[in-house]
């Protein structure tokens, strides 16, 4: 008899030890809509951490201490991409522990929508430039004036193509240009690099003129690889790319702390393979505070990338499941019926959720909305919504004056009933842009903000998506 109850009890504790060991996976996700379907299909197993907390945006976030130590103690790391977190892309190629990381945008069925150009999601021309006009110095020694130049700049408008800001401390920082697909955008551009008072549009506006004809004079001060450039109101820089290196880096040297404006010829993402283009001496990227147009963003839309907000979209959001359930039942095949069934059990909760907001946003289809950034056509494509532009084209990056005019003209010219805000920015842009038209206001929120993390965030982030555009588009009736 003590033969068997000690039998038992072994068989009781070996089954306690192994029940222990399967929950105890660790297991990371990146963003809030993500975390909420691994919960589900981890419910009643454990629970995943999550890396980016309550009203923060993946677009603007750095990673904490503790929770790069979570990466590296990770067995599975779910994350969407590096359009999305590029904060993450760093970190994930550091790990040196067993962790599997998935990148959902691969997932096979996947329904991928490329980025739409310009805020107004239609092309924001730039003037085209002659493509041979500035290469007839290309025999010059670096740092002699060039003879020959921009008088004769095709078409009409600006000589540049973009234009930004950056708030710099003093140091030292590299422009990187790379090859994309094997050649240089152009292989050489002009620069003009200024000093300014404003790290705002302003900034830019204040020396539009000077930058039009330092790039347009024929004379120019030539800088090859590993070049010094600072800030000179006398010359434009010719840049000339390095073929024979697949990326081309000029040094920049700040020496009074301040705000300072590039005028380029091309616009920088066009010379974008991996890396943003400017970083500082410890390797960080550093952002424009104001740029014009937005679309020079870094984030590499000009290349074809897809549009990473794809959970916003319940069908997607189903490819998704099936994709974390196959990735933790391969990690941890003693919890295998339990993720199967959750997963089950998710597929029919998105069905019944699709209906749900179908049958919600019925009498809003054709009316016409702006939202804050471009990271609902997954949802307006799923439900028959209309949005007809963005405020910012990249969330990081506030948008200047002429930006906000162009929307108000937009908004009265395609009578737009509503201008949604987001939770993760400030409110005061969207409300300049409403007003003096006859749009409401609104917010939504991608990535769930407000809601309280688990299983269940996921509905309630579609469900307030749909109830807040129904309730802000009938308004007007």
């Amino acid at each position: 008899m003590r033969f068997v109850k000690s039998l038992i009890l072994s068989s009781t504790l070996i089954s306690t030890l192994t029940f222990t060991a399967q929950a105890e996976i660790n297991v990371v996700a990146s963003v809030k809509p993500v975390h909420s379907l691994v919960s589900g299909v981890m419910e009643g197993v454990g629970t995943p951490d999550l890396i980016v907390k309550g009203a923060a945006s993946p677009h603007t976030y750095s990673l904490k201490p503790s929770q790069a130590k979570q990466l590296e103690e990770a067995d599975l790391v779910f994350w969407m991409g590096h359009e999305l977190e590029s904060f993450l892309e760093k970190p994930l190629e550091a790990i040196t522990s067993k962790a599997k990381v998935i990148e959902l945008i691969d997932s096979p069925g996947l329904k991928k929508l490329d980025m739409r150009e310009g805020g107004a999601f239609d092309e924001h021309g730039h003037d085209e430039h002659g493509q041979d006009e500035h290469h007839d110095d290309d025999h010059k020694e670096d740092g002699e004036h060039s003879e020959e130049g921009h008088d004769e700049h095709a078409g009409e408008g600006h000589a540049f193509e973009w234009a930004g800001v950056f708030k710099l401390p003093a140091g030292d920082y590299t422009w990187t240009f790379a090859k994309v697909d094997g050649d240089y955008a152009d292989p050489m551009m002009k620069m003009v690099f200024l000093p300014t008072s404003s790290d705002g549009e302003e900034g830019i506006e204040e020396q539009e003129e000077v930058a039009e004809r330092l790039i347009k004079q024929q004379s120019s001060v030539r800088r090859n690889h590993d070049g010094r450039l600072t800030p000179n109101e006398e010359n434009a820089y010719q840049l000339v790319f390095d073929e024979n290196r697949n990326v081309t880096e000029l040094r920049i040297t700040i020496k009074n702390e301040g705000a300072y404006a590039f005028f380029t010829e091309h616009m920088p993402f066009e010379f974008e393979a991996d890396e943003h283009f400017l970083k500082n001496a410890s390797g960080k990227d550093i952002e424009p505070t104001a740029q014009e147009p937005e679309a020079g963003h870094h984030h590499h839309h000009g290349h074809g990338e897809f549009d990473l907000h794809v959970w916003l979209d319940p069908e997607n959001a189903k490819v998704l499941v099936q994709e974390i359930k196959q990735a933790l039942v391969e990690l941890d095949p003693g919890n295998a019926g339990t993720y199967e069934a959750n997963a089950k059990n998710l597929m029919v909760k998105l069905d019944r959720l699709i209906s749900e907001i179908s049958s919600t946003l019925a009498s809003s289809k054709g009316k016409r909305f702006v939202v804050f950034h471009d990271a609902y056509q997954y949802f307006e494509e799923r439900f028959g919504m209309t949005a007809v532009g963005s405020i910012t084209v990249s969330p990081e990056v506030v948008p200047g004056a002429s930006r906000i005019r162009e929307l108000k003209d937009k908004i009265v010219e395609l009578d737009a009933h509503c201008v949604f805000s987001e939770p993760q920015f400030q409110p005061k842009i969207v409300f300049s842009v409403a007003e003096g038209t006859q749009a409401n206001t609104g917010v939504l929120d991608p990535l769930g903000a407000s809601i309280a993390d688990g299983p269940e965030l996921y509905f309630t982030l579609i469900r307030d998506m749909a109830n807040s555009l129904q309730e802000c588009l009938s308004k007007r009736g």
